[in-house]
């Protein structure tokens, strides 16, 4: 009898050392995974693709900028949603899949589908309720990704960080149709805004650019900021412009010990560097999108502020004409660039309007220009190598 118990006690403590270090790893995965950042991607990636809407190639920062999220060792990507806005949806479903499912890394999808359509099109009531319309037709805009992000935050036992690198289209669905799943928001990162009557340009070039993100669909950056309380933090343009990549960094990602995604980067931006030799004098490619997800990696390496906002309706006499000089919105006037003629609405950001809005967050530079040169530096070293990261090469 004691020997039995004691065979019995002796395979217990043989069992409890053969499962101890498992039991261990769990626990190691599972604090892991509490500590990390939980990342929902909304974004219009196009890495170059030519036609669609467009009569250019169209950007390429979104690609490089989910490649560099999704690699940082501290996020749990649950999402990467992808929607029109650098091109129509599913051109950009097709280069999506190009990049993170054809080249395996170390995320690999999968990619979602979003919003074909911005929020007012075919028709601002019928599509959106509009001011005096049928607020039982807002379920219209319910796609796949819209439902995927609904359940992510009814069932995440952790907050979701919103990183939105295109139009706000799919958010501002649900706020519209699933408010009860907003509280589970941290925060939405959001590449756009600009300062009150500030015009977006380059330091070295008289073009003149739009708010992309905001202008592509501002009736959904409307029904963000208007309709919730969201917390959200605007990547504004004088940040997202104060960097850029020679060409010779993108050329060095096709180098034989980058990654097959890297390879895939650089040749998509090819075209879109040609466009930027042509237009801007600028030999290499701009870095818009990919320092919103370096801001959710590191966010102490940025100045940002606590602002109010303001939408400011920009008076156009007849379509594409600037109404005289006293026109309200930046840039806008009886000269202004014809890529400004469909621009009928600016959202402006800063701390000056605090109080006339809920409060917001931007961020509207690096902390010195050591931290800017190492994320136009680094960034480049973490894209080839295609491998996890915390922190960038000096």
């Amino acid at each position: 009898m004691k020997i039995s118990c004691f065979l019995k006690d002796f395979f217990l403590i043989f069992l409890l050392i053969l499962i101890l270090p498992y039991i261990n790893s769990c626990s190691d995965e599972a604090n892991s995974q509490e500590d990390s950042h939980r990342i929902y991607i909304s974004t219009d990636i196009a890495s170059g693709l030519v036609g669609g809407w467009r009569s250019g190639p169209a950007d390429n920062d979104d690609g490089f900028a989910v490649e560099l999220m999704s690699s940082f060792a501290n996020t749990v990507i649950e999402g990467v949603a992808v929607l029109r806005g650098n091109d129509i949806q599913p051109a950009e479903l097709f280069a999506a899949d190009q990049i993170f499912v054809q080249n395996p890394g170390v995320w690999n999808g999968p990619i979602i589908p979003g919003a074909i359509e911005f929020l007012p099109t075919p028709d601002p009531v019928m599509w959106t309720g509009g001011k005096e319309g049928d607020v039982t037709l807002t379920d219209i805009c319910v796609n796949d990704a819209v439902v995927s992000l609904s359940n992510l935050l009814s069932e995440s036992s952790q907050p979701i960080t919103i990183l939105a690198l295109g139009p706000l289209t799919d958010i501002a669905c649900l706020v519209l149709n699933f408010p009860g799943t907003l509280s589970n928001i941290k925060e939405i990162v959001f590449l756009g805004g600009r300062l009150p009557d500030e015009v977006l340009k380059f330091s070295f070039s008289d073009i003149i650019f739009t708010d992309f993100n905001i202008a592509q669909d501002v009736r959904a950056t409307q029904v963000v900021l208007n309709d919730s309380n969201i917390p959200i933090t605007f990547i504004s343009f004088s940040l997202s412009s104060s960097a850029t990549y020679t060409r010779a960094q993108i050329d060095s990602l096709q180098d034989e010990g980058c990654s097959d995604r890297a390879k895939t980067l650089s040749r998509g931006a090819q075209a879109g560097m040609d466009v930027f030799q042509s237009d801007f004098n600028l030999d290499g490619l701009d870095t818009f999108d990919i320092n919103a997800a370096y801001y959710i990696a590191k966010p102490e390496l940025f100045i940002c502020e606590d602002a109010g906002f303001e939408f400011v309706e920009c008076e156009i006499g007849t379509p594409g004409v600037a109404n005289g000089d006293n026109n309200s919105c930046a840039s806008h006037g009886p000269d202004q660039s014809s890529g400004l003629n469909s621009e009928f609405e600016q959202l402006w950001v800063g701390p000056a309007l605090l109080g006339q809005s809920r409060t917001v967050r931007t961020c509207t530079s690096y902390i010195n220009q050591q931290e800017l040169d190492r994320f136009e530096s680094g960034t480049i070293d973490v894209i080839c190598t295609g491998q996890e990261w915390t922190d960038l090469p000096l």
